[in-house]
């Protein structure tokens, strides 16, 4: 935006002085006189058509060396002669003043517009390089905040491997218990059985020794009876 403004100024400046150059060549002014002559022909004996005063404009359409007259034309079109002498290539000081008066003023209002657009150009500078160093800091703390969760990461993967593992030796575990507890009531019923037929045994064993005793005592009573 500054290059361009700076652009358009240079512009500016160059086609006034473009301007006053091009003018240079076609126009002619009436010099510093109170009033000059316009005749309708190249000698003091011609009519005067009107008077033309100092700093106005004049198109030169001939000149005349014999006659020191000049043909021209006002800016109101109107043609007519004027003496050679009368007329500068440059407009009269006070126009002159004039002229570069407006242009002075021109130029200060694009110089003043150049240095509001400078000011607005720091101002959003300023902010920009205020936002710059804030994304900075934000991409500072995205950046820690990525490392703490690639880390976060990979102990969540860790642990979860790791309740995966506990998982399997969970399932491990119960299905010893599982036969653990088919075989502790295994060998419980072995045992009832064990103690069943032990405790069968044992009375019937019991009931053979009775017996077995009762015989005996039987036979001493007959072998006593025989006395």
């Amino acid at each position: 935006m500054h290059k361009l403004s700076f652009i358009k100024a240079s512009l500016f400046i160059g086609t006034l002085l473009i301007s006053s150059f091009s003018s240079a060549q076609q126009l002619r002014y009436v010099t510093d006189q109170l009033e000059v002559t316009l005749r309708s022909g190249p000698s003091t004996s011609n009519s005067i058509l009107s008077m033309l005063k100092s700093g106005d404009p004049v198109k030169i359409i001939e000149q005349d060396e014999e006659t020191k007259y000049s043909l021209v034309e006002t800016d109101t079109n109107k043609k007519g002669y004027v003496l050679t002498r009368f007329l500068d290539n440059e407009a009269s000081g006070r126009v002159r003043f004039a002229n570069l008066q407006v242009q002075a003023d021109k130029l200060k209002e694009t110089i003043s517009s150049l240095k509001q657009e400078r000011d607005e150009l720091r101002n959003i500078r300023a902010t920009d390089s205020k936002q710059i160093n804030q994304l900075k800091t934000a991409l500072t703390q995205s950046e820690t905040e990525l490392h703490e969760l690639k880390i976060a990461t990979n102990d969540t993967v860790l642990i979860l491997q790791q309740n995966d593992s506990l998982k399997s030796r969970i399932n491990e575990l119960e299905t010893d218990k599982q036969q653990l507890s088919e075989e502790n009531a295994r060998y419980k019923d072995s045992t009832a059985m064990d103690w069943f037929i032990r405790g069968a045994s044992v009375a019937l064993i019991a009931f053979l020794l009775g017996i077995i005793v009762t015989r005996i005592r039987w036979k001493k009573r007959d072998s006593w009876g025989s006395y």
